[in-house]
C-alpha cells in the first residue's frame, strides 16, 4: 500500500483541527511549523501584539528564512527593526547590541532586490530610532507591523498555499474514528485516548519531536521514559524537570517527590562550582550521575501516578495514516453519502490482548525487609579494644576509610588502623571472610605511649562530646575546652575555648573557619589562620546539638534541643531562615522527648538535609528548611539514638534504643533490613552488659554498604552485608497488597 504525501498532509490538517478543539494549544502550533502545512498568521500577530518577539522569530523562522526571498527579506526586517525600537536600552546596552548584532545583521542583500531595498538594508548600519519612540504607546506600532506583514505573507511564495485552512466538518477525525470502530468508545480511556496514541505514533514515525513530546506532556496519555532519559543524558536537566512536571508534582507522593530531588541533584552536579562532597574523591561525576540517572528511572516505574502511562499499546506501523487510507478508498470507490459497507475495525491500538488498556492491574509487590538475627547473616568484626567500657559518643571514618576513629563518654579516644598492606579491610569478600584471613584491625597506640584525652566537664550529666578531624589533627572536646591533637603521636598540641559557655558541637567550613556551637544558643566562627573570632550568630535560645554545611549553596545550618533549625548564609553570615522542626511531628507515648534534634547531615551532593530526632527522621529542603519526607519508626520500637547516610546517599543507617539498626532507602524510607545487635553480644570476649545498643553510627566514606556502630558498652562493630547487591538484595517478596501497608510510616 502507498502511502501518498497527499494523504499524509489531508491526515496533518485533521490532526491540527483535533489539537485546536481539544485546547492543545502548544502542540497545536508545533505541529504547524514541524509539518509546514498551515501557516496560522493569526498565532503570529498575537505573538507580536504581546511582545513575544521569540515566538514570533520561532514561528516566522519555521516557514522561511532572511535568505529565502525579498519578501521574507522585509518580513524579517519589519519584525526586528520594531523588536530593535522597542529595547529599552537602545543607546548601547546589551538587549540592543544583541539585536543588532544577532537579528538585524542576519538580513541579507538578495539580487532581485529594488534599489529601496538595498538602501533599506545598508542602512541597518546606521539605524537611528528617535529615543522618544521608547516612550509611546507601542500597541499602534505592533498593529502597523501586522497589517504590513499580512500583505507580505499573502504575495510571499514560501507560504503560497499555507495561509488558509482547509473547510473541515467539526470533529472531523474523532468522528473517523469514530466510524472505524464503534466499540472504541465503550471501554475504558475510550475514543480520545485511541486517537492520541495513534496520533503519538505517526509523530513519531513523521519525525515530529517537538509536537511529539509537548503532546505527551498535554495529554498525559503516556509518559516517556526513553524521552526524559535522552534530555538527563544531554544535560537538559530543565527539560527534564518540565517534562516531569506536566505528570506530576512534589507534592503528589514521596516517589514523586524524590524523582525531582534526584533532577535537584543532577543540576547541582552540572553546577561549575561543584566539588563532590565524599572525602575520599572515590565517587567521581560521573558515576554519580549514572546512578542518578538510574536511580530517576526507578523511581518512575514504582510510581504510583505514572505506571499506568509508562506501557505504550502495540500497533502496526503508520496505523493512523493507514486507517485514514482505508477510509479514503472506501469513499472514492462508493462515492455516496451512504455508509453501507464502510470498514470497520475490531481495534485502533494493537490487539486487544496487546493493549495497555485491557492489561489486569498488577499487584505491587511487597518488600519484606530482610532481618539479621545472627552474625552468621552478615560480615561483622569487633574491632579489639582494651580500654574502657564507657559507651561510645562519637564514631567517626577518616576521609580515606583507613581508620575508625571514637570518643567514648569517658573522654578517651580510640583509634582502630590497617597498615598499608592491609587497608582493603572494607573491600573483604564473604569467601576470605569464612576462611578467617580478612585482614585485621589493631588499636593503634604510639610508641610513647600517649593516650588522647579530654578535659571533662565539671557536670558529666550536662557535658556534650564532640570531634572533628582536620588534616592529621583531632578537634575535640568533652565538655571541657576544645583540645588539639596530632593524630600521629596523641601529643595534644594545644586548647582553646572556655568551660562556660560549653562547646557543645562544632565543624571545619572552607575558608580555614571553624564554627562552634556553644550550649547558650550562640555560635562563633574562628578563624584559624588568625586565630580570632570572625562572627557571632544569634538565632538560637537552646544548645546548639548539631552543625552541618552545605559547599552547594554556601550554608550553614544550625539545630538546638528544641527542635529549632536556623539556616545561615556563610557568604554574609546573616540568617536566612528558621522553623521549628518538631511542626510536622506525630506523638508518640513511649518516648519522653521528641523536640530534641540529635543530628543533621547533608547528603553527599549536598542539597538535601536529613534531620534525627529521638522519635522521627526528616528529609529537608534545604533553601525553606520545609520536610518534605517524614519517617515514623514502628511504635514498638524505642527513641532513635542515631542515623546518618551512605556515602552515596541511597540509604540511611538509623540506631535504635533497643539494640537494633535499620537500613531504609533514602528516597522512600522503605525499610531494606534491620539488624539485631543484641544477638551479637558472643562476638566480644569481654564483659558485656544486658543492654547492648548502637549508641552512634558512622558510614564508610566510598563504601555504601559498610558502616561501623559505637554500642553503650563501648566497643565498636563493623558490619557488611555477605552479598554483593547489599542490604536488601536477598529480601524475599510476598505478594500482600500495597507497600503503604510496611509497618514503618513516611510523610
Amino acid at each position: 500500500m502507498i502511502l501518498d504525501e497527499k494523504n499524509r498532509k489531508n491526515l496533518v490538517f485533521l490532526i491540527l483541527q483535533f489539537f485546536d478543539e481539544e485546547g492543545y494549544e502548544e502542540s497545536l502550533h508545533l505541529l504547524e511549523q514541524d509539518s509546514g502545512v498551515f501557516f496560522d498568521f493569526s498565532y503570529l500577530s498575537n505573538a507580536i501584539l504581546n511582545g513575544n518577539w521569540k515566538d514570533a522569530d520561532d514561528y516566522l523562522s519555521a516557514f522561511t528564512s532572511p535568505e529565502a526571498n525579498t519578501f521574507s527579506r522585509k518580513m524579517f526586517f519589519g519584525l526586528f527593526k520594531l523588536k530593535f525600537s522597542e529595547a529599552p536600552d537602545r543607546s548601547g546596552g546589551s538587549e540592543a547590541v544583541k539585536i543588532f548584532s544577532k537579528d538585524l545583521r542576519r538580513i541579507p542583500v538578495l539580487k532581485d532586490d529594488s534599489f529601496d531595498d538595498l538602501v533599506e538594508v545598508i542602512a541597518v548600519d546606521d539605524m537611528r530610532i528617535p529615543e522618544e519612540t521608547c516612550c509611546v504607546d507601542k500597541a499602534p506600532g505592533r498593529a502597523k507591523l501586522c497589517v504590513d506583514l499580512h500583505k507580505l505573507a499573502e504575495s510571499n511564495p514560501s507560504l503560497r498555499g499555507k495561509l488558509d485552512f482547509p473547510s473541515l466538518n467539526k470533529s472531523a477525525l474523532l468522528a473517523l474514528i469514530s466510524l472505524l470502530c464503534p466499540n472504541c468508545s465503550r471501554r475504558k480511556g475510550g475514543l480520545k485516548e485511541d486517537l492520541i496514541c495513534l496520533i503519538l505514533q505517526f509523530l513519531y514515525e513523521a519525525k515530529y519531536k517537538n509536537t511529539l513530546h509537548k503532546l505527551e506532556q498535554e495529554t498525559k496519555v503516556f509518559f516517556n521514559l526513553n524521552y526524559l532519559a535522552e534530555v538527563m543524558k544531554l544535560g537538559e536537566y530543565g527539560k527534564a524537570e518540565e517534562y516531569l512536571g506536566a505528570f506530576t508534582n512534589w507534592e503528589d507522593n514521596k516517589y514523586s517527590k524524590a524523582m525531582f530531588l534526584e533532577l535537584q541533584k543532577l543540576i547541582c552536579l552540572q553546577s561549575t562550582e561543584w566539588e563532590v562532597a565524599t572525602p575520599s574523591g572515590s565517587l567521581d561525576n560521573m558515576s554519580l550521575k549514572i546512578k542518578l540517572h538510574a536511580s530517576v528511572a526507578m523511581l518512575a516505574k514504582k510510581n504510583p501516578v505514572l505506571k499506568d502511562e509508562l506501557k505504550f499499546p502495540s500497533m502496526e506501523k503508520s496505523r493512523l495514516l493507514t486507517l485514514v487510507k482505508q477510509t479514503m478508498d472506501w469513499w472514492t470507490c462508493n462515492n455516496t453519502s451512504s455508509l453501507e459497507n464502510v470498514p470497520v475495525v475490531s481495534y485502533l491500538c494493537g490487539t486487544p490482548s496487546s493493549m495497555k488498556f485491557f492489561f489486569k492491574k498488577t499487584v505491587p509487590r511487597k518488600k519484606k525487609p530482610n532481618e539479621i538475627k545472627d552474625p552468621s547473616q552478615c560480615n561483622a568484626l569487633v574491632l579489639p579494644d582494651c580500654f574502657s567500657e564507657e559507651k561510645i559518643a562519637r564514631l567517626t571514618y577518616s576521609p580515606s576509610g583507613d581508620y575508625i576513629l571514637a570518643l567514648a563518654e569517658d573522654a578517651t579516644h580510640k583509634l582502630w588502623t590497617w597498615s598499608s598492606s592491609q587497608n582493603e579491610f572494607c573491600k573483604y569478600t564473604p569467601k576470605i571472610l569464612k576462611e578467617n584471613v580478612y585482614p585485621k584491625p589493631r588499636l593503634h597506640q604510639p610508641q610513647s605511649g600517649k593516650t588522647m584525652e579530654n578535659e571533662m566537664a565539671t557536670s558529666v550529666q550536662k557535658s556534650t562530646s564532640c570531634f572533628s578531624v582536620k588534616g592529621s589533627y583531632l578537634f575535640s572536646t568533652s565538655g571541657g575546652k576544645i583540645a588539639v591533637f596530632d593524630l600521629k603521636n596523641f601529643e595534644k598540641v594545644a586548647s582553646f575555648g572556655s568551660p562556660t559557655p560549653m562547646a557543645t558541637y562544632f565543624i571545619f567550613i572552607p575558608g580555614d573557619l571553624l564554627a562552634v556551637g556553644l550550649d547558650d544558643g550562640s555560635i562563633f566562627i574562628h578563624c584559624l589562620s588568625s586565630r580570632k573570632v570572625k562572627e557571632k550568630l544569634e538565632g538560637h535560645d537552646q544548645k546548639i546539638t548539631c552543625l552541618a554545611f552545605s559547599r552547594c549553596f554556601n550554608v550553614l545550618v544550625s539545630s538546638d534541643s528544641d527542635g529549632k533549625l536556623c539556616l545561615w548564609s556563610t557568604k554574609s553570615w546573616v540568617k536566612l531562615t528558621s522553623k521549628n522542626s518538631t511542626r510536622k511531628f506525630c506523638n508518640r507515648s513511649n518516648l519522653e522527648s521528641t523536640s530534641l534534634v540529635t543530628h543533621i547531615q547533608f547528603d553527599p551532593y549536598q542539597i538535601e538535609l536529613l534531620v534525627v530526632h529521638d522519635g522521627w527522621i526528616g528529609l529537608y529542603e534545604v533553601r525553606t528548611l520545609d520536610c518534605r519526607l517524614q519517617w515514623i519508626p514502628d511504635a514498638s520500637d524505642p527513641a532513635i539514638t542515631s542515623a546518618t547516610y551512605s556515602s552515596d546517599g541511597e540509604i540511611i543507617y538509623v540506631g535504635f534504643r533497643c539494640g537494633s539498626i535499620k537500613i531504609v532507602d533514602s528516597k522512600t524510607f522503605m525499610t531494606l533490613c534491620q539488624i539485631n545487635l543484641t544477638s551479637f553480644t558472643q562476638l566480644s570476649t569481654s564483659n558485656i552488659r544486658l543492654e547492648v545498643y548502637p549508641t552512634v553510627v558512622a558510614a564508610h566514606p566510598s563504601h555504601p554498604n559498610q558502616i561501623s556502630a559505637g554500642l553503650s558498652n563501648g566497643k565498636v562493630i563493623v558490619l557488611q552485608p555477605l552479598w554483593s547487591g547489599g542490604w536488601g538484595e536477598a529480601a524475599p517478596l510476598e505478594d500482600n497488597g500495597d507497600y503503604s501497608n510496611d509497618s514503618d510510616h513516611s510523610y
